[in-house]
């Protein structure tokens, strides 16, 4: 039952529809010729991509960007004022056609479980996420995204390189699943990740975050932490939002993790940013000082060269042990080597569960732990009694084009671009970043009222589409290029 606000503003419309219908008879012989007809009424439960019109109380408005239950008459302004809809026109001579009909229902659920926190083939998961419900859509969007994001930077770098897109673009999340604490503790309305005690405990002072990457950063400097090379704070697009500066860089290991680490749109980015950062340096600082070579290279760079023509390669196993282990650790020269000469039967080989089943290595088995929490996801086979007894989980996550469009704007306005100068910078807005995400619609060939299914190969690859063009839309739209790097403090 409506409550009495509801009823309060439906008799208010009401009567100014009354109103309005007395005066169009009145008028409607002197402006049935002038104004344009009445486009299909608005219609609360109905799906509106920009561009598309409805009419309210003679009057058409144009959809700005994907929009629906929001009341033209409230809910209007001009094309840059963050509201959903533009007057378009006074509009008459004739009734409204009727309402389109609501959107179809999803032809399914989210429905299934992600098992995580295992090693292969040595005793069982210790937890799980249970997707049914939709509890952890957002936050797995959200971390696809930013995983889109982290191969889009890849490949500005390295233009032309090839890779397993399910990986590399998955990789942020599954990690997220292996190195949190409790994942399954996140509350889908609430913004953090992991709202747990353990997990505020370790972003306490000298924790983790800050430590890690701005003593990162000074190894990518020659151990300065003067502005200078690649580190978090040098990139444009995330130094507004990341909680710490390059004037504070040296301290920040005796201070708290910011909470903008652990925010469910902006920590996946962040972890974006530095998975690319380990990419960069792995060729940066491949040949050290003095002409001192590294134990990955020239393996490492012979196996990019590689990639570029070896599709589906596993650059993601590359990169996810550089993380884990380590540069010097030795797998990363192992996995550079094969990557060097690597043939489509070598990716098989390195791709199979078998290299590592029963292993109780975690730095060997840490990018097939990946690898296996994104196989549940997509719903591809995964090694269940043995590493050759293979089951296809029935795991589906269906995402309507509405809700990526709406965590898609979240995400980047999190983010930052810098003015004409490079002197200042603003965080990206709503509509910015929701034109960018209208247009990737059309650009990719999906609908507006579309719902796609992560667990469906055919609907990722669509919604992977989507993100490529509207990420490589909104860096068009503000002239920038995600990647670039600045030694001043915006």
């Amino acid at each position: 039952m409506p409550s009495k606000q509801h009823l309060a503003k439906w008799s208010t419309l009401g009567m100014r529809a009354i109103a309005t219908a007395t005066l169009t008879a009145v008028s409607i012989g002197a402006h049935a010729q002038s104004q344009p007809a009445c486009s299909a009424a608005w219609n609360a439960s109905a799906i509106y991509v920009g561009g598309d019109q409805a009419s309210e109380n003679g009057v058409n408005y144009a959809a700005n960007w994907w929009t629906r239950g929001d009341d033209p008459a409230t809910h209007s302004g001009a094309s840059d004022s963050g509201q959903p809809w533009t007057v378009a026109a006074n509009c008459g001579g004739g009734t409204n056609p009727p309402p389109p009909p609501p959107p179809p229902p999803p032809v399914g659920s989210t429905s299934g479980t992600i098992n995580f926190h295992l090693l292969l083939g040595v005793g069982n998961a210790q937890d799980q996420l249970v997707l049914t419900g939709d509890n952890y859509t957002d936050l797995i969007v959200s971390n696809l995204i930013a995983g889109v994001m982290y191969g889009h930077l890849v490949q500005e770098y390295y233009p032309g390189l090839q890779f397993n897109k399910d990986y590399v673009y998955g990789s942020v999340l599954a990690q997220l699943l292996q190195e949190n604490i409790a994942t399954q503790d996140y509350v889908g309305s609430g913004p953090l990740i992991d709202p747990s005690p353990d997990q505020q405990a370790v972003m306490g002072v000298g924790q983790g975050g800050p430590y890690q990457i701005n003593n990162y950063a000074a190894d990518m400097v020659s151990g300065s932490y003067a502005p200078a090379g690649h580190s978090l704070i040098n990139y444009i697009a995330i130094q507004k939002h990341i909680g710490y500066t390059m004037a504070t860089a040296a301290t920040q290991y005796s201070k708290p993790t910011p909470a903008s680490f652990n925010n469910k749109y902006y920590g996946p980015m962040l972890t974006a940013y530095f998975h690319y950062n380990d990419f960069v340096a792995l060729i940066v600082t491949g040949t050290g000082e003095g002409g001192w070579v590294t134990p990955w290279q020239p393996a490492f760079n012979n196996a990019l060269v590689n990639f570029k023509t070896l599709p589906n390669n596993f650059f993601d196993v590359l990169l996810n042990v550089a993380y884990n282990q380590g540069y010097y650790g030795g797998l990363v020269g192992s996995y550079s080597r094969l990557g060097a000469t690597a043939t489509p039967a070598t990716v098989a080989s390195v791709d199979a569960y078998s290299s590592i089943w029963g292993v109780q290595d975690t730095y060997r088995q840490y990018p097939y732990q990946v690898r296996y929490y994104l196989d549940q996801l997509y719903g591809k086979p995964i090694p269940t009694t043995s590493a050759t007894t293979l089951v296809a989980p029935a795991n589906h996550v269906y995402v309507s084009a509405g809700t990526l469009g709406s965590v898609f704007s979240s995400v980047f306005q999190t983010l930052a671009y810098a003015n004409a100068s490079g002197t200042s910078s603003s965080y990206i807005s709503a509509a910015q970043a929701q034109a960018a995400f209208n247009a990737a619609l059309g650009q990719a060939g999906v609908a507006g009222t579309a719902s796609l299914d992560i667990g469906n190969a055919a609907d990722r690859a669509k919604l992977f589409s989507v993100l490529e063009f509207a990420i490589g839309n909104l860096e068009s739209n503000l002239g920038m290029k995600f990647n670039a790097t600045t030694l001043s403090q915006l």
